[in-house]
């Protein structure tokens, strides 16, 4: 077996990821309570590929921000969207050791492919950068009920090109 079979065998590359999400608003769902309830006075009612555009236009904007690092402060008390950092650490919790630092898959399965050892005893290989960056949604200043329902997950594109702005040193934050 070369090293792709054993990659796309391992990391299940063949299969696409099955997810599920429920009780979620998305994109339709706001057209069709906005649609529903006479398009709250905007002015002319919006075709479904117009309504697209604008949402579509919104999330670029937004991802542009975050990658400069910028934090985004909706309106009407729904919190903010902020660029954090943090020094991973090592530790040991009840016994337990506990490492901070991210797994480079990369060299792990590498590793594994050459040596069946390694492969057996689930020996990873670590990252070692100086910080860790991870968006955070913050419902600090939020000023809504039931604030434990509310997510804020970026996308995968949003989230390789904050590391390759990150990597470049075009982008830091201050915690």
């Amino acid at each position: 077996m070369d090293y792709k079979e054993f990659r796309s065998k391992l990391m299940k590359a063949d299969t696409p990821k099955k997810s599920k999400v429920r009780n979620s608003w998305g994109v339709y769902d706001a057209y069709k309570q906005i649609r529903k309830n006479d398009w709250y006075d905007i002015g002319r009612p919006l075709k479904e590929h117009e309504f697209y555009s604008i949402v579509r236009g919104i999330n670029d904007l937004l991802a542009k921000e975050i990658v400069k690092g910028n934090t985004i402060k909706f309106p009407h008390n729904m919190g903010e969207l902020e660029l954090r950092k943090y020094k991973p650490e090592v530790k040991i919790v009840d016994g337990k050791l506990k490492i901070g630092y991210p797994i480079n898959w990369d060299k792990t399965i590498k590793l594994w492919y050459k040596d069946e050892e390694a492969r057996k005893n689930k020996t990873l290989l670590r990252y070692e950068p100086k910080y860790i960056y991870h968006i955070k949604y913050n419902k600090y200043h939020a000023m809504y009920e039931n604030q434990v329902f509310y997510e804020f997950d970026v996308n995968r594109f949003i989230k390789r090109a904050l590391v390759k702005s990150i990597n470049n040193g075009k982008t830091d934050t201050l915690w």
